[in-house]
């Protein structure tokens, strides 16, 4: 009983996980395809969030107003091909393999353990060269997706099927 509770939650939050990468690469995709079509308008954004927090006067409004600034001006600083770049491919890449691991097309869980395991090294990365609390999170999430896929791959395989070379066990009379 307690066996089953325990594989259906994991097998609900496979699915969860999964359904949150799609979100997550589709906003990566429509932010990217945004910063595409209207550069001007992350500018225009950041300034507006960063003047409004500072109009607050709790210390959490002048954190995310210091963030939201800074985040402006290095954005401003090291130019938005990089980032653009990165949001579209991101996003493409996941919300295909998204739809592939919803769908169960059993041969793409090893191309998406791969990928996704490039974008967790990358996200370590990112984490040591700049810790947070929100990175942290994240890398931590998708270790665990990771993980959900790679047990849903092992769930769902395939028999092996026999290629007529191999010996056939015979019955014994």
């Amino acid at each position: 009983m307690m066996a089953n509770r325990t594989r259906r939650f994991i097998d609900a939050a496979y699915t969860i996980g999964v359904i949150v990468k799609g979100i997550d690469g589709a906003i990566e995709f429509v932010v990217g395809t945004l910063l595409l079509v209207a550069p001007g308008l992350v500018h225009s954004a950041l300034s507006a969030v960063a003047s409004e927090a500072r109009e607050g006067s709790s210390a959490t409004t002048a954190l995310v107003s210091d963030y939201v600034a800074r985040l402006d001006a290095q954005l401003a600083r090291s130019g938005l091909a990089f980032l653009i770049a990165f949001l579209l491919i991101h996003g493409v890449v996941k919300l295909v393999l998204v739809y592939c691991l919803l769908r169960k097309f059993h041969r793409v869980y090893p191309i998406a353990i791969g990928v996704l395991g490039v974008f967790l090294v990358y996200q370590a990365y990112a984490f040591v060269t700049a810790p947070s609390i929100g990175l942290a999170l994240f890398t931590v999430l998708d270790a665990l997706i990771i993980f959900f896929v790679y047990r849903e791959y092992r769930q769902i395989r395939p028999p092996k099927r026999r290629t007529g070379s191999e010996p056939t066990a015979r019955p014994v009379n």
